[in-house]
């Protein structure tokens, strides 16, 4: 193999922020007060309004500070298979948002149809996590490539810990011990804050802008937001990872399946179309929009055509 030797150059780079918390810790807080930052600074040097879409799994927390903080939404709803997150990732970006915040990644491990369910329906076996691990490593690539800057939060796992005062009065304290995802999920970004679940102040546990490494824990605001982006924003030359984000989606979601759809829609239209409340029931528990061409799973894909052929039409 010829190897070709280059002048290492700094390039433009799109930050990824992790924040893990037990719940009530501020995650959703603390992440849009970074997105909004994020948006001030790009505003700043480009002179463009910054757009931010929340890819929210929290239900109607996703909307408590609406009257706070200038965002998009989006439900992301079960199953929280890898593919939905790229999806939706894949949404944010060709719909020209500039900073994604996934609240939060935890389903995709232990929710409704994440990975965890996924194994179990495999054959729960540690073979199984071969057909599983490729599905959640395209998630991991796909927030990785992805031309924007994303900030994923993560639900922390609850631990407790017996303390006193001084004046001797004994209080139980809930600590975050990890997030609820893959071990070393929380690895794969540029920098990972762990919240403390009562004060909401933050200490980082990976910094490779080498900017918060030696901040005592602190509540995350617009302030650090800004300074990740200047960091990020010091090249202007984009990054040649960028390139492969579509390659990273295609893999990820299986857009390879012609074959199989054709025959879901003709299928649907033979089962009565959209008058069928029991089939777009079925559908939507795979494509949030309910049209089968939505489908980008192949293993999905199959179980959904195998539920289909069982239904009978409706008049």
């Amino acid at each position: 193999m010829a190897f070709v030797v280059k002048k290492a150059k700094r390039e433009k780079i799109y930050p990824k922020i992790a924040l893990i918390a037990p719940s009530g810790g501020g995650k959703t807080y603390s992440a849009l007060r970074l997105a909004t930052g994020m948006a001030e600074e790009i505003k700043k040097e480009s002179g463009k309004d910054a757009k931010i879409l929340m890819l929210n799994t929290e239900e109607a927390r996703g909307r408590y500070y609406a009257n706070e903080f200038d965002y998009d939404i989006v439900d992301l709803e079960a199953p929280f298979n890898p593919e939905l997150f790229v999806e939706a990732i894949e949404f944010g970006v060709s719909e020209g948002y500039d900073i994604i915040i996934i609240d939060s990644t935890s389903p995709e491990w232990d929710g409704k149809g994440g990975c965890l369910e996924l194994q179990q329906k495999a054959g729960g076996t540690y073979q199984a996590w071969g057909k599983v691990t490729p599905r959640h490593e395209r998630f991991i690539n796909a927030m990785s490539a992805s031309p924007v800057a994303l900030i994923a939060t993560m639900r922390g796992k609850d631990q407790y810990e017996v303390e006193k005062d001084e004046r001797g009065k004994t209080n139980v304290k809930k600590i975050g011990a990890g997030a609820k995802q893959r071990d070393g999920f929380e690895y794969e970004f540029t920098c990972t804050f762990m919240i403390d679940q009562k004060t909401s102040t933050a200490e980082v546990q990976k910094d490779n802008t080498h900017i918060f490494e030696n901040d005592p824990p602190q509540k995350l605001t617009e302030n650090h937001g800004r300074k990740i982006m200047q960091w990020a924003n010091a090249s202007s030359d984009e990054p040649a990872q960028t390139a492969k984000f579509g390659q990273v989606v295609a893999e990820a979601t299986g857009a390879n399946l012609p074959d199989i759809k054709k025959e879901i829609v003709q299928l649907c239209k033979d089962l009565g179309g959209t008058k069928n409340k029991d089939m777009m029931a079925e559908i939507k528990k795979y494509v949030s929009s309910g049209n089968p061409n939505g489908l980008k799973d192949e293993k999905e894909a199959m179980e959904l055509l195998k539920t289909l052929k069982t239904m009978k039409p409706v008049e």
